[in-house]
């Protein structure tokens, strides 16, 4: 089949074949396929011709670079979505790759094609997938199909150990490319897979719990026991359309215990950027301590929350 996606109605309908190639190309980063090219008028002798006189380099079976080969790597990625028809994307850890989140391999791209049957493409792993996949797992990225980040990572989940599977969530969240409802929607529709139930015990860290934040209270509140000479604070004070986990109003000082994976997981750092210019403008001072470094260095937190409270009380 013939990938007329990235061509536009109207092209082929304007001016020479040649120059219509021309626009085409640059439109294209350089590559085009096949088809296109009957599309534009030119015969298959005159594609051949192009071919032999080195202005057609073939890429893939059906498509070629115009005039060189010195491509940037988007093109190489459009020349495998051509090879591989208009339904196929970029898939695994090349969409990985497409999002930012890991480097992208170009001898080694990732293809999806839906259907029973794949043919195999040289210089390409194609995978299949009897199933159409589902609207919110095929994305368009700088003109690209790849997978979501929902779906890649429940692609990669069988082959991927749950330490890369976390440090893809980590990224993906920090770069707000993760929608936590639609991955778990995903792994809904693929919990029969391969390695899914990795995903799912990697991904649980990443949805907040109605305990998640209290069980870190809790330890907050064994470590304040343990160091009496810190005043108890009052915890859970609601301010403007938040709550405080801990208050000293005595000395206008709020402290925040941030859960990693659930302030990751909800992409919230705007929401706490405001909270905290909030508390600022009311007359208190925000300290924030995450789970990490409360496990990592509960002394330094102290310290530092002993620093704070000492310049409000000097102020």
């Amino acid at each position: 089949m013939d990938d007329l996606e990235y061509l536009d109605d109207d092209i082929a309908n304007k001016g020479t074949p040649s120059g219509a190639l021309a626009r085409l190309a640059t439109r294209q980063q350089g590559v085009v396929s096949r088809g296109q090219l009957l599309r534009l008028g030119l015969s298959p002798q005159q594609i051949h011709t192009l071919v032999v006189n080195r202005r057609l380099h073939p890429l893939h079976r059906g498509v070629y670079a115009v005039g060189h080969t010195k491509l940037v790597p988007d093109a190489h990625l459009l020349a495998a979505l051509l090879a591989c028809g208009p339904t196929s994307f970029l898939s695994h850890r090349t969409a990985a790759a497409v999002w930012g989140l890991r480097p992208l391999a170009l001898r080694q791209l990732e293809m999806t094609i839906p259907g029973p049957k794949a043919k195999r493409r040289p210089g390409i792993t194609v995978h299949r997938t009897r199933a159409v996949p589902h609207r919110h797992e095929v994305r368009t990225k700088a003109g690209l199909r790849v997978s979501s980040v929902a779906r890649l990572l429940v692609e990669l989940a069988s082959r991927e150990t749950e330490q890369e599977l976390e440090r893809l969530l980590v990224a993906a969240n920090r770069s707000n490319l993760l929608q936590i409802d639609r991955l778990q929607a995903a792994l809904e529709r693929h919990r029969r897979r391969p390695g899914i139930g990795k995903l799912v015990r990697v991904s649980a860290a990443y949805r907040p719990r109605p305990d998640r934040k209290s069980e870190l209270e809790r330890a907050f509140d064994r470590l304040l026991v343990r160091n009496p000479d810190i005043p108890q604070p009052e915890r859970n004070v609601a301010f403007d359309k938040w709550e405080l986990d801990c208050y000293w109003p005595a000395h206008g000082v709020a402290l925040e215990l941030d859960g990693r994976a659930y302030h990751d997981a909800l992409a919230n750092m705007e929401s706490d950027r405001l909270k905290d210019a909030k508390l600022l403008a009311a007359g208190v001072r925000p300290m924030r301590v995450t789970d990490r470094r409360l496990a990592a260095d509960p002394q330094g937190a102290l310290d530092d929350l002993r620093s704070i409270l000492g310049m409000r009380r000097a102020a």
